[in-house]
């Protein structure tokens, strides 16, 4: 890389600590866009009763991204200080926790504007215990070191605050080739609690209704694309209304049901005081 090319670090500001923890960072230069890592961008959530609901205008698939934002809402209280929005792609629940929050931090291994990029396999530019909140949602599946990824999210969680983490189980893979596990509920509290985090909340992204049901949405979806009609808003209104009726409805409770056959799990990671 030319050493007079422009670099891009994302827009918000460093802290003096902070910055010497550069070199830990993944720089692209603002005109490199065929060698970077590729990513699906979800569109900002659409906030109904302030809940960060997925808008139709971003997927067709509605029902996860209701699952994981009904559960973020009721984790509203917990939302505080400075966050740290862990593999946070074009952040699409910033409508949701901005408002919240004193400052937000976007992180991601791939580039978006204001977003700064960093190796989430790496130690995480940032010094112990500088983050009151971290989100990290469905992001620790493309992390090849999920272990390392957990013990940077605990030593940059100040005690006494709060990790919202959520990942998949029975999900299609996705964002190819960079798709590498999948964690059921007890791996994930096992992951937490390894890294001397406490469980203060678990949950699943519904049971095996929902995930039935999103797998129907993902195949008449891939018809509309083969038919090419997937762009057609008469369509996807009507793929989506559905959805949007039930979308109140979708549970989160970690049934035993759920516990056999979900979507993925989430858990509330405490910092002991």
């Amino acid at each position: 890389m030319d050493d007079a090319e422009e670099l891009t670090y994302g827009v918000y500001p460093l802290t003096k600590r902070e910055k010497s923890y550069c070199p830990f960072m993944i720089r692209y230069p603002a005109t490199m866009t065929s060698t970077v890592r590729p990513r699906h961008r979800q569109g900002p959530a659409r906030l109904v009763g302030g809940v960060p609901y997925s808008d139709r205008a971003s997927t067709l698939s509605l029902l996860p991204g209701a699952a994981v934002g009904r559960w973020l809402a009721r984790q509203a209280p917990l939302v505080c200080g400075r966050l740290l929005d862990l593999g946070c792609g074009n952040q699409p629940f910033l409508p949701w926790y901005g408002p919240k929050v004193a400052e937000a931090v976007p992180v991601d291994a791939a580039p978006a504007r204001g977003v700064l990029q960093v190796d989430l396999a790496g130690p995480l530019p940032f010094p112990d215990a500088g983050f009151d909140t971290i989100l990290c949602t469905q992001v620790l599946e493309h992390v090849e070191n999920a272990e390392h990824a957990m013990g940077e999210i605990a030593r940059v969680l100040r005690p006494g605050g709060h990790a919202l983490v959520t990942v998949p189980f029975l999900y299609p893979t996705h964002e190819a080739p960079y798709d590498f596990q999948r964690f059921t509920h007890h791996g994930l509290a096992g992951l937490v609690r390894r890294h001397g985090l406490e469980v203060a909340a678990l949950d699943a992204q519904g049971g095996p209704v929902l995930m039935l049901a999103h797998f129907g949405v993902l195949a008449l979806t891939q018809v509309l694309r083969l038919l090419r009609l997937a762009d057609n808003r008469v369509l996807r209104a009507l793929v989506a209304a559905p959805q949007e009726a039930l979308r109140s409805r979708v549970s989160t409770r970690l049934s035993l049901p759920a516990r056999v056959a979900s979507l993925g799990y989430m858990v509330v990671a405490r910092k002991p005081l």
